[in-house]
């Protein structure tokens, strides 16, 4: 195959040409090589095996977790009760 120039727009996304989409599918995997990146076609996951993977994957955390007295958790839980019933 001969070589493809592709532009990245201003988000970092390349625009793979219809006929190459077509070949890739939806998962493409990146390596990096001596002489630049490769980009070649990803295996599909199947259900249970992307599930897991979102499932085993801990979640990125902004800050540290507040430990709530329960006089306020019980606040949070009223408030949300009367908002649903006003609905």
């Amino acid at each position: 195959m001969d070589d493809v120039e592709l532009k990245m727009d201003s988000k970092g996304r390349i625009c793979l040409p219809p006929d190459i989409r077509e070949e890739m599918g939806d998962t493409v995997i990146a390596t990096r090589t001596p002489k630049g990146i490769l980009i070649r076609a990803g295996r599909k996951r199947g259900f249970i095996e992307e599930f897991n993977k979102v499932i085993a994957t801990k979640p990125k955390r902004t800050g540290e977790p507040e430990n709530w007295p329960p006089e306020k958790m019980k606040d949070i839980w009223v408030s949300e009760a009367d908002r649903r019933t006003r609905h």
